[in-house]
Parts: structure tokens; sequence; C-alpha cells
């Protein structure tokens, strides 16, 4: 089983270039918190996770939580997995103004090209969103840092990142039929690769998801419940099948995520069960069935005392 796979999979992650800038400095722009930045874009997604690719010169990032500025150059990638506010600056330290004020009113057309600054030197940011629905199942991205910055082309890193990075800036500038397409589809496999990335940087004493699928015990735990979630796991019977005692396997488990491992279970049943009330049209006992409950009434039980309302009432506010 493939965790990370199946759980990029069920919590249907998206994402596109929305537009592209044109700064000549001086410059300074700041981004909106997470709840204005889904507002302005009409995401209806629960998670936005904002990004940019330096196309042309430099700039520097400024996040409040951080304890310095970073500078970027060409080919950077520097990914918000939380959509957190920032500053992009030409030189760090300038009152920025938000770039609400550069951005046309929706619904737009064509992709728009904000143009701000002085006529110093130019940069080319190419700016876009990765949406993720993933209303209960928060493991897996709550494990990201609040910055994730990738010098892509002055660092070793993936050949597929780098081709991905240079095929995002081509399509984006060149302004092709289908682009809108094709870059919907490299930004996706681009957060792929920078998850991959992530996991390959993991040091021994990191905790979090990503760290949990590195951790030989415990991606063994995660294989099992997620090729099975189903079964009617128990943390003995999790135990025996990977070879450790039980309290050394909760232990383990509950310090790399956060929560035990029946928690965990619970948490990725309901996340397939909201997948599959919204996209099929299932009724209640085959989906509670399909998810590992052993009646309608259980699954009706434990979906309300997550989400606050039944599976139907769920379903029913879809549409």
């Amino acid at each position: 089983m493939d965790v990370l796979s199946d759980v990029l999979r069920v919590i249907r992650l998206s994402g596109g270039v929305r537009f592209r800038t044109q700064y000549a400095a001086p410059w300074s722009i700041e981004t909106p918190p997470p709840a204005q930045l889904a507002v302005l874009l009409q995401a209806p997604a629960q998670r936005v996770v904002s990004f940019h690719i330096v196309a042309e010169g430099t700039c520097w990032v400024e996040l409040d939580n951080c304890t310095k500025t970073r500078q970027l150059v060409k080919g950077d990638i520097i990914v918000f997995p939380y959509g957190s506010a920032h500053i992009l600056a030409d030189q760090p330290g300038k009152p920025p103004i938000p770039v609400t004020d550069l951005l046309p009113p929706q619904p737009w057309t064509d992709m728009p090209v904000l143009k701000y600054g002085g006529d110093g030197a130019a940069t080319q940011l190419i700016c876009g969103f990765l949406l993720c629905d993933d209303p209960l199942f928060n493991p897996f991205l709550q494990s990201l840092p609040l910055l994730i910055h990738i010098p892509v082309f002055l660092e070793p890193t993936s050949p597929l990142l780098a081709m991905g990075v240079r095929y995002i800036i081509e399509e984006t500038l060149g302004d092709r039929p289908g682009s809108n397409c094709l870059l919907s589809r490299l930004t996706e496999l681009m957060f792929v690769e920078i998850l991959r990335n992530q996991m390959q940087q993991i040091s021994e004493h990191q905790i979090g998801w990503l760290a949990a699928l590195s951790d030989s015990t415990v991606s063994q735990v995660l294989e099992l419940l997620h090729a099975r979630p189903e079964h009617n796991w128990t943390v003995t019977e999790l135990a025996g099948q990977v070879g450790v005692s039980r309290s050394t396997l909760a232990t383990r488990f509950t310090q790399l995520l956060g929560q035990p491992p029946m928690q965990y279970l619970t948490q990725w049943r309901l996340q397939l069960a909201i997948n599959l009330l919204r996209s099929t049209d299932a009724g209640m006992a085959k989906i509670a069935t399909q998810v590992g409950y052993e009646s309608e009434a259980a699954f009706n039980r434990a979906f309300k005392r997550h989400l606050g309302v039944p599976p139907a009432t769920w379903r029913h506010r879809l549409h």
C-alpha cells in the first residue's frame, strides 16, 4: 500500500497557476490571511496551499513567524502549506501594499498579470494555489512546516521537480492553448514531488505524518491501516503484525502522529466515508460497511460525533 498516494487520492488535491506578476523595483506586496485568500480565490476547499515560483529576477520573502527573511532567485519555489499571509519585496523591510489592490475582480477570463513598482530591476513571479479537501484528516498537512523553500536551479534536486518548474515557467509565460489544463497537472505533480523531497530531509527526531512514513515501525502500521481500513483492527493485532510490543507501538505511533492508532483509524475511516458521500450515491448502510462499521447506526454516531451532523445531512448540504 502506497500510503501517500492513498491520502492524496482521497483528499482530492487540485491545483493550478492563478496569476503572474511583473514587478519592478522598488516594490513590496502582502498576501491576505488564509480565510481571506480562500474568499478571494472563490475556493470551496477546506485548505488553500499557496506557492510562488521565481521566473525572473530575485526577491525577498518574509513570514511573520519566521525569524528572518529569505532571498529567492530564479527557479526557486516557495510553498506555504497553510496559506499563511506573507510579504514579498525587492528588498526586505519595505512597507507593503495588499496584493488585493492589484488583482482584477473575479471572474478572471484570462490569467491576470499584476504590474507594480518603479523602473528598477524586474522580477517575475508565478503564483498558484493547491486546494485540498481535508475537513477531518488533519495529520497529513499539519505535519508540514509553515514555509517550504526549495532552490531548484541552485541545489541538486529531483530531475522531475526541476523539469516541472521549467515547464511551469514556460507554459505560464507562453500562454499557449491548453495551458490551464497542463498547469493544473504540473502543479499537482510538483507538490507531490515536494512532499517526497521533504520526506528525504526528515531528521531522526522529527515528528509528523511524513516522519511517520519514514519510520520503520509506524510506516508498516500505516500501510496495514490504509490497505484494510474496514478490518476490525486492534493495537495488539497491529503490534503482532509488525513485530513489536503493544506498548512500544502505541508509544511510537502517538509520539509521531499525536494520536493513538485507533483514533487515527477512526479519522481515516470517516475521511473515506466523506469521499464516498461526495463522489457516489451509495446508501448509508453500504458506506458504513465499506469503511469498517458494523452497523449504519454505529456509523451515524461516529460521523455525527466528529463532524457535528449525521452523514445524510452532510451529503444533503453538498447540493
